[in-house]
């Protein structure tokens, strides 16, 4: 019977060493802040900058106000977005589900990389994820605890990452939860994928396991 559980045990150890399907990648960075990132104000526009992999410059920047939420693409970066009918040559940030391929391929359908139309005036080129006005609030985002895919240049070269959103469904507010990116360029990262666990945690949840079951043992 404790040979049984030892072989039980030894198994336990081994499955906490595999990454488990679209929730780990060895190649990626993550970050989740300690408390979410919030964008609220009942005044006019505020704004934070997102730099996603801390090289001191700014991927993102997000705007928010008492009548909108939205996001500014720095340096011609892009993020995947729904775009408009023709004539129109903007989009919108589109929301994306748990498990979706963010990369080169991503595009289809309506879903496209957009980084901003050409020519646009800096400071008002922020593109919504919620918009109220009085007749009612509007937005891809607006009410979505959901991914936002991330296109940009590092070092020369295209990486992709993922932001985490939580919008509210009443008001254009919202907070940032957490964000990572696939650290070999041009590789596709899955959206909500985290890191997979560092061998000195595995090496921890395995010396626990075989303390568990030496104290065991000792008992019977």
């Amino acid at each position: 019977m404790h040979r049984r559980r030892f072989i039980v045990l030894v198994f336990a150890t081994a499955w906490l060493g595999l990454a488990q399907p679209g929730s780990a990648q060895g190649t990626i960075a993550y970050y989740r802040p300690d408390t979410p990132i919030i964008m609220f104000t009942h005044g006019f526009a505020q704004y934070y900058p997102l730099d996603l992999d801390g090289n001191g410059t700014p991927e993102l920047t997000f705007s928010y106000s008492f009548q909108f939420l939205g996001v500014r693409y720095e340096a011609q970066n892009r993020v995947l977005s729904e775009m408009l009918p023709f004539p129109s040559q903007s989009g919108v940030p589109q929301p994306l589900p748990a498990g979706f391929l963010v990369g080169a391929t991503s595009e289809s359908g309506g879903l496209r990389w957009f980084a901003g139309i050409p020519g646009a005036d800096y400071d008002t080129d922020f593109y919504g994820l919620a918009i109220c006005v009085s007749s009612g609030c509007g937005g891809n985002f607006l009410g979505q605890h959901a991914y936002m895919g991330v296109e940009f240049e590092r070092g020369g070269a295209l990486h992709y990452g993922w932001v985490l959103l939580n919008v509210a469904s009443h008001y254009p507010s919202g907070t940032i939860e957490a964000w990572a990116w696939e650290t070999q360029p041009g590789v596709p990262i899955l959206a909500g994928v985290v890191p997979e666990p560092s061998a000195w945690a595995l090496l921890g949840a395995g010396g626990l396991l075989f303390w568990w079951y030496g104290r065991r043992k000792r008992r019977g």
